[in-house]
């Protein structure tokens, strides 16, 4: 039986993981835990905008392999 394996393009694990890195700095910016980001960049809320920006950036991988699922599922579906 052949695998059938996703294999996600480069370029969206690259934007997830830095969505990852901005949710995490964001997060810990937010619960007061570090403070990582520097002075001269800190603004009103940043925080939040950082835990923003790195939700969306990580919504492109997600919909690729939840899209690649439901593909492989109606396959499945399609050889019975």
């Amino acid at each position: 039986m052949k695998k059938n394996r996703i294999r996600p393009p480069l370029h969206l694990l690259v934007v997830n993981a830095i969505g990852s890195l901005l949710f995490g700095l964001g997060l810990a910016e937010y619960i007061d835990a570090a403070s990582l980001v520097p002075a001269g960049w800190r603004f009103e809320h940043y925080a939040l905008v950082m835990l923003s920006v790195g939700a969306v950036m990580m919504v492109p991988l997600t919909l690729f392999l939840v899209r690649a699922a439901l593909a492989h599922v109606a396959d499945l579906e399609n050889r019975r």
